[in-house]
């Protein structure tokens, strides 16, 4: 079974990054408009989902719904992150843990956390690894 949507055009690339998203378990709240009704929308692009994902919108709306009857209105969108910042932040983790000698293996289980975390920015993955090495090297 399908289910016909009606998107504008130019919300293509948000709209799917938004089905993404929320396919890997991250809740936000829907970035574009969408409707049934082909003349609700300026510049329609007709977009057919499987019975799953039309589901899958609805559950998302639902538990944002959810947390805004429990904490007030709210809409929970993330903004894509820039490389520089996290460089940054990601620099001073390290020269902060004053381990130099465990740089490298830092890095190395920062970039094994990202890879097994999907939804992760690379920052909090460097925040986890450092935790993990800086306690497990400490003495007790």
């Amino acid at each position: 079974m399908k289910i016909n949507l009606y998107i504008d055009k130019q919300d293509f690339d948000p709209f799917f990054i938004w089905m993404n998203r929320i396919s890997q378990g991250i809740i936000e709240s829907c970035p574009i408009m969408y409707s049934h009704i082909k003349e609700d929308i300026k510049d329609p692009l007709n977009v057919s989902l499987t019975a799953d994902k039309y589901a899958l919108i609805h559950d998302a709306e639902k538990n944002i719904e959810d947390i805004q009857n429990s904490f007030g209105s709210l809409d929970i969108l993330y903004e894509p992150q820039s490389l520089d910042k996290a460089k940054i932040m990601i620099g001073d983790i390290i020269r902060n843990s004053l381990r130099h000698d465990l740089a490298v293996q830092v890095m190395n289980t920062a970039v094994e956390i990202a890879m097994a975390m999907p939804g992760i920015t690379p920052v909090e993955a460097f925040i986890i690894s450092e935790r993990e090495w800086l306690s497990n090297e400490m003495p007790r």
